[in-house]
């Protein structure tokens, strides 16, 4: 082999490998650029996202929102961080959802009474004795009253991520005497919010319904300010009000929701991965606080039976006065309500 013939080989091998070593390093490269372009959990700095609520970490619903943070941050692999604030350390129920309206949170969520400025869909909970039981309160959301309700937020503006149970059915509750139909309702003075649902429904069964912001109520019942009130066990429990109170009534009348949602518009601006991520952490935390919630209505029952407050449960019979009384008071507010969701929570229950 000539000297000519053997640079020109070498010369050859030598273009081979730059080639070679160009080719893949332009391969990498272009990978690389379309691994971060394609996930967002793919950069090198978290996503931090807000969420505030007003639910207390002693609270199944406040348990439920630190799950939820939790399992992002596990499902993203610390990629995606959720700053918690909750008993309404940055903001109170009401004004939670306005800080999520207006971007300076991410994350927020309130009762089903509270969502009533932005959307109605919720407020067929707040009419009496619209759900028969517990059963049909889960099944009616689990379904197709559910989806329709989620179709309402959608329209609003709003993703819900998250339907919490709220300690239940609330229960009529006093220190003065024992109730067991409508008309032992008569003449005692009751503490209800400013919902004028509420308000309506005990001015027909003859209370005296007086208005109290919650943190005064323990003091009300103690001086005598108000004799009574209409609230879940695990509130009454965790804000040990049965301490001043002697008899409660499971009449059944009223049952509700907290949530957890974030804007639409905010949701769509994430990328497809941190919405899985975001949305698999809420189905999960969800069914982990409902959970807890269901154990925390049997504790402070049985937290209630101990102090000596004496509970009952109407009977059929009675329970036919109470549901009839108190669906008299519908037609007050029929025009506010979505009658199409009204009736679908309705026709759910006829198989019951």
């Amino acid at each position: 082999m000539s000297i000519l013939t053997n640079v020109k080989s070498q010369w050859e091998d030598m273009m081979t490998t730059i080639k070679s070593k160009i080719a893949g390093g332009v391969a990498a490269a272009i990978m690389a650029v379309t691994f971060a372009g394609g996930s967002a959990l793919a950069q090198q700095a978290p996503i931090v996202l807000k969420l505030a609520h007003g639910a207390t970490t002693d609270q199944a619903i406040g348990k439920g929102m630190l799950k939820f943070a939790e399992l992002v941050a596990q499902k993203s692999g610390g990629k995606v961080k959720v700053e918690t604030y909750l008993a309404g350390s940055l903001y109170s129920e009401r004004t939670a959802l306005e800080a999520m309206v207006n971007g300076s949170v991410d994350f927020a969520g309130a009762s089903n009474a509270n969502w009533a400025a932005f959307t109605n869909a919720l407020l067929f909970m707040d009419l009496p004795y619209v759900f028969n039981d517990e059963a049909s309160f889960r099944k009616a959301l689990d379904g197709k009253a559910g989806q329709a309700i989620a179709q309402r937020f959608e329209k609003a503006g709003f993703k819900l991520l998250m339907r919490l149970d709220n300690g239940g059915f609330r229960d009529i509750v006093n220190n003065r005497r024992e109730v067991r139909v409508p008309a032992d309702v008569k003449g005692l003075k009751f503490r209800t919010t400013a919902s004028p649902v509420e308000i309506a429904m005990f001015r027909n069964w003859g209370g005296i319904a007086t208005a109290i912001d919650w943190a005064e109520v323990y003091n009300a019942l103690g001086s005598g300010v108000v004799d009574g009130e209409f609230v879940m066990s695990t509130w009454l429990s965790t804000a040990k009000q049965y301490e001043v109170l002697k008899y409660s009534t499971e009449n059944k009348a009223v049952i509700g929701i907290q949530t957890l949602a974030i804007r639409s518009e905010r949701f769509d601006k994430l990328s497809p991965d941190v919405q899985k991520v975001i949305l698999e952490a809420a189905k999960e935390a969800e069914v982990y606080a409902n959970k807890l919630d269901q154990e925390g209505v049997e504790a402070a029952r049985a937290h209630a039976k101990k102090l000596g407050v004496k509970s009952y449960q109407p009977t059929e019979a009675e329970m036919k006065i109470w549901r009839e009384t108190g669906r008299q008071i519908w037609k007050q507010f029929e025009k506010n309500v979505d009658k199409e969701l009204l009736d679908l929570v309705l026709e759910s229950q006829k198989t019951n």
